[in-house]
């Protein structure tokens, strides 16, 4: 009687077993959807607390900021990938993929590649008919931690941020275009070929679309004017995609922008990247950030249209920066208050759930197709939006909100 009860709890915790997980993570509820990944920091991945979250709830990981170019390549042959070998070596101890982010991106970017170097590494100086050097005035800019790359002078680069003094800089001859392009392929070819173990896809280019609101601009006008594009026009974009799949051919090759759902900008996405297809860059996939809110941003008849006319294109989607803040701010900019956030009332919390439910209910329908949804930061804590602008699933405790279950917990027959 003893044995037989012995038996039958063993084949009680068996079946328990086979019936899964009592509290499944999120990337147990989406395994037969897409992924379900999280941009974190090194301080992430380093806290045992945090680094369980992840492991629980998610299944691909991708580095916030120490991947940018500016952050991993801030000068010419000056590498930092201290930060981003953590994040990675974490990965690779548990067996989680990457999304690389970014290779490209006129924010954050290695900008001395504009800058002409001697054989030392050395951004040459401009000088005048009497050899001495010459000296330009430039307003210092403050910054927004974490964004911004330092100049080949070392000062702070400008981001938007007022400026509060000007100062004197010496006068850098600019790069040619090929010293541009040189410089950019040992960059694309150094940062793939060390992570393409643990890297499953990259974000190739970043952002390189304009925000104006014209969806019948001439094709030119279409594009964000930044130093690359000015140098270069759209033939940065190809060159950087088709150096990617040179150096990782398996990889994933995503265009990635955001506000990619309103008329104007699905507009110049689409236009550019069967432009440049037609002419060999072999984007794969296109990343649609998120950053919405819980208001009309996006509308979901325009977030299904945008889905639809990208795979015209590619077969593969991802929301790569997905976050629903509660103010009517949304998109790229940064232009919010991070410390002063709405209250977050049980009306504004039936919102957020709302829309982060039609969402999913959208991306779930295009399970074939959208491969991966990943939020932007782990908790509210982290969230570049701050803390009291609540956009994520988990509190600033790390803790589950209510909108988590939300998600998670949606009808598998719908």
């Amino acid at each position: 009687m003893k044995k037989l009860s012995i038996f039958a709890l063993i084949a009680c915790v068996a079946l328990m077993s086979a019936c899964g997980p009592k509290d499944p993570g999120l990337k147990d509820a989406y395994k037969k959807y897409f992924k379900i990944g999280v941009a974190v920091t090194e301080r992430n991945v380093a806290d045992p607390l945090q680094a369980e979250l992840i492991l629980k709830e998610f299944n691909s990981v991708t580095a916030e900021n120490c991947m940018k170019p500016g952050e991993i390549h801030p000068q010419a042959g000056v590498w930092n990938f201290e930060k981003a070998d953590a994040i990675a070596n974490f990965c690779r101890e548990h067996g989680i993929k990457m999304r690389g982010h970014n290779l490209v991106w006129h924010s954050q970017f290695a900008t001395w590649m504009f800058t002409k170097h001697d054989e030392n590494g050395n951004a040459v100086v401009e000088r005048d008919e009497k050899g001495d050097t010459v000296w330009v005035e430039r307003p210092a800019f403050g910054r927004f931690p974490g964004f911004g790359g330092p100049r080949p002078d070392g000062a702070a680069r400008p981001n938007g941020a007022p400026a509060f003094q000007m100062t004197k800089v010496p006068k850098y001859v600019a790069a040619s275009k090929e010293e541009f392009y040189d410089s950019l392929r040992v960059h694309i070819n150094t940062v793939v070929n060390r992570y393409k173990d643990v890297i499953y896809c990259w974000d190739v280019v970043n952002e390189a679309m304009s925000d104006a609101d014209n969806p019948d601009a001439p094709y030119e006008d279409m594009f964000r004017k930044s130093q690359a594009f000015q140098l270069c026009g759209d033939e940065f974009i190809k060159n950087a995609f088709i150096w990617a799949h040179e150096a990782d051919p398996n990889a994933g090759l995503f265009y990635n922008d955001y506000s990619a759902w309103t008329p104007s900008k699905r507009t110049y996405i689409y236009k550019m990247v069967k432009k440049l297809q037609e002419e060999g860059a072999p984007i794969t996939g296109i990343g649609m950030q998120g950053h919405y809110n819980i208001f009309d941003n996006p509308t979901l008849e325009d977030f299904e249209t945008a889905i639809n006319m990208y795979l015209e294109l590619v077969d593969d989607i991802q929301i790569t920066e997905f976050d629903i803040r509660i103010n009517e701010e949304a998109g790229g900019g940064l232009q919010f208050s991070r410390g002063e956030g709405q209250v977050y009332t049980e009306e504004i919390q039936k919102q957020q759930e709302k829309k982060y439910a039609d969402l999913f209910e959208i991306m779930r329908k295009y399970k074939k197709n959208i491969s991966c949804v990943t939020f932007w930061n782990l908790s509210d804590r982290d969230s570049w939006l701050g803390a009291n602008n609540y956009p994520l699933l988990f509190d600033s405790e790390y803790q589950r909100k209510p909108v988590y279950y939300t998600v998670r917990d949606f009808k598998k027959n719908k």
